[in-house]
């Protein structure tokens, strides 16, 4: 079984160079067709097609994996590990023979967060989409995009109002269509600072971290021209700094 799995990660990770080689083509051709092809502008968004690229190829091996070894998935997390740093190692190598590949060094943490992420999910036999199951010792990890257990126990355990609303709005801002739609590092970056905001949410609660957090986020939703949502977890942070005294 462990050799037909390493066999068929293999199909696979031919396959997905094939994919990202198109995915970037077409990327350099709209640029050169703008006379932009060597702006930096280029570069982050082939960045962005080998991003994609490794995301699906993860989650097309991780599907192929509990399909195959229903009973036994778990014993092979190794295996997609490996198989994921050895398409980012392909990736790499093609970037730098590439004119594009100008901001290639930037894509190497962004990788491995993907494939560290990829199997995390996979050893927890955690599927997007499917509820979380509550746990006994009040501590939740956010993976995905289902924090709803963690709210309620905020709810439960008789937090103030604005910390209840604020975590209500933290969750339906990660279940929203608009995160779902975001590249894939984005999004993981937007529920790593969701999971510390709930984190102190629950407590014991540092006011101001709170608020420096959804700051945070605030920023950074910007940055990547997520604008709308921006403007929401700054309402949030506006109406929690107010609340607490921290602005007037």
């Amino acid at each position: 079984m462990r050799d037909r799995i390493r066999q068929r990660l293999e199909e696979y990770r031919t396959e997905a160079l094939e994919r990202i080689g198109i995915a970037m083509n077409k990327t350099k051709l709209a640029f050169n067709q703008r006379g932009t092809l060597t702006s930096s502008m280029c570069y982050l968004a082939v960045n962005k097609d080998n991003e994609t690229g490794l995301a699906e190829y993860m989650d097309r091996s991780i599907h192929f994996v509990r399909g195959v070894a229903s009973g036994s998935w778990a014993e092979y997390a190794d295996e997609l590990r490996d198989a994921g740093h050895k398409l980012k190692q392909d990736i790499m190598d093609k970037l730098v023979r590439d004119p594009c590949g100008q901001l290639s060094g930037q894509l190497v943490p962004t990788l491995d967060k993907i494939i560290n992420r990829k199997v995390e999910d996979f050893e927890l036999n955690y599927e997007e989409g499917r509820e979380m199951n509550a746990i006994t010792n009040n501590t939740v990890n956010i993976i995905g995009s289902n924090i709803s257990n963690s709210v309620m126990q905020i709810t439960q355990s008789g937090k103030d109002t604005i910390s209840k609303d604020t975590a209500l709005k933290l969750q339906e801002l990660v279940n929203s269509d608009e995160v779902k739609g975001l590249p894939e590092p984005t999004r993981l970056e937007v529920l790593d600072q969701v999971t510390d905001l709930i984190k102190e949410l629950k407590g014991p609660t540092d006011t101001g971290k709170v608020h420096r957090g959804l700051k945070r986020l605030t920023t950074f939703l910007q940055s990547v021209a997520a604008n709308a949502m921006a403007g929401t977890v700054a309402q949030m942070a506006v109406a929690y700094a107010t609340a607490y005294g921290l602005i007037t």
